[in-house]
């Protein structure tokens, strides 16, 4: 069985073993999906820098916040949903009607969930941005877009399930392609005569609304979208939401802590920037954690033969560490190259760049690990890393400098020591409950 989809592929030489052809057939896969996912990340990271470089400082921070809140709000919106999609669909994926019944749960026990995100997110949105200077007009009209943009992602990332499953890369890329041309264009056409944090919000939503059309409409020709939902789909998205809970609550506050730490304890608003602004050479990370979504946690989660699974593990934890030392190597020995397309504002950064770096390769480590692991459902336990990692940071509190951007960069790269190992430990007990099963 293939590790992957097959796919069309030219006629080899003679003289190539099946074993050989297979490989040649998935290295090219991924060669070309590789290819196109850096143009498309290059054209994302070409427009990530120009508002990084047009924004005035003062509104690239409200921008850094509205982002970090729209993204604590899919967090608390998709609790358990996206590991109950993949973990369920790797297994009624081939069946239209039984897919769209999956697709139609999703949906509504995501909408629940985000009725209650919304009430708890925009007053500390508000929060944020009246502390570090909004007026209260510019706050609620921020807090609208970043709403109106939430409302459409919730069906994006479930919609987004059945291409991943499908292994169709082609399309997922071609939607990719689409939209990150776009957004592009939206903002240099539109930035740099207004350069406004509402504005910049508002062309991500725009963007979000045309990823929505073209994956819904794909949707709609893969599964049965008139399907009626699943109630055993719905007890175990739920099993999974309350096994999760915890975890992802907390991860909803540590994956943002950047941002929270540095608007209470930051001196001014270009602290938040600065921040913001290293944020976006760590997008390097999105074309690895978009290949992990799109092409090897789905081939791992179809996958049910446990030699082959291990290997894929090995294979793809493999990789995430070399591209990982390649990029925190490039950050620690060309730092002025990597500043100096933010511009000469943010020019100084050297060693808060190194820090983030740090912070980015970690995160992405566990991140691969943890989406591995969700992939077959090994979760039971995840909840060790909160305590573990409050721990953590209740001993870093008295040695550290919140006020100072590489104080709470170190506090942060410190503090994802404990999931790091928690998500080692749940492959570990995977891979040994599978052995049981056999023997």
């Amino acid at each position: 069985m293939s590790f992957f989809a097959p796919v069309p592929t030219p006629v080899l030489a003679e003289g190539y073993t099946p074993v050989l052809r297979r490989a040649f057939d998935q290295a090219r896969r991924i060669g070309n999906y590789a290819l196109v996912q850096a143009a498309v990340h290059l054209l994302a990271f070409t427009s990530g820098i120009l508002l990084v470089r047009w924004l005035p400082q003062r509104e690239y921070a409200y921008f850094t916040i509205a982002n970090a809140m729209q993204a604590t709000l899919i967090m608390l919106a998709d609790i358990g949903i996206s590991t109950g999609l993949i973990s369920i669909g790797g297994r009624v994926w081939q069946d239209s009607h039984r897919f769209g019944e999956l697709i139609n749960t999703g949906l509504a026990v995501r909408r629940k969930l985000a009725a209650v995100a919304i009430i708890v997110v925009a007053p500390i949105l508000y929060a944020m941005l009246a502390r570090n200077g909004a007026s209260l007009n510019y706050a609620l009209l921020l807090i609208a877009i970043v709403l109106g943009g939430f409302s459409i992602q919730l069906s994006i990332d479930v919609f987004n399930v059945v291409p991943r499953l499908h292994s169709d890369i082609k399309r997922i890329q071609t939607i990719d392609l689409v939209c990150a041309v776009a957004r592009l264009f939206l903002v240099f056409g539109l930035i740099y005569f207004v350069p406004a944090a509402g504005l910049a919000v508002a062309i991500a939503t725009v963007t979000f609304f045309l990823q929505y059309l073209l994956l819904r409409s794909y949707a709609a020709k893969m599964v049965d979208l008139r399907a009626n939902e699943n109630r055993e789909d719905r007890q175990e998205i739920i099993r999974l939401i309350k096994t999760l809970a915890a975890s992802t609550l907390f991860y909803c506050f540590q994956g943002q802590i950047n941002v929270f730490l540095i608007s209470l304890f930051g001196r001014h608003t270009d602290s938040i920037a600065e921040v913001g602004a290293l944020g976006r050479l760590a997008m390097i990370f999105t074309i690895l954690m978009n290949m992990m979504t799109n092409v090897f946690v789905p081939a791992f989660a179809r996958c049910h033969e446990k030699r082959q699974l291990l290997k894929l593990y090995f294979l793809i934890s493999g990789g995430v560490l070399l591209f990982s030392a390649a990029v925190l190597a490039g950050a620690a020995f060309f730092p002025d190259q990597f500043l100096f397309v933010l511009g000469t504002r943010y020019a100084h950064l050297h060693r808060e760049l190194l820090l983030m770096v740090s912070v980015a390769v970690v995160s992405a480590i566990s991140s691969a690990l943890w989406l591995l692991n969700a992939s077959k459902a090994w979760v039971a336990g995840s909840w060790l890393y909160i305590p573990l990692t409050l721990a953590t940071q209740v001993a870093l509190i008295p040695f550290t400098d919140f006020s100072t951007v590489a104080g709470i960069l170190i506090f942060n790269l410190i503090s994802l020591v404990p999931s790091l190992l928690v998500s080692v430990g749940l492959g570990y007990r995977g891979f040994r409950s599978l052995s049981a099963a056999v023997g």
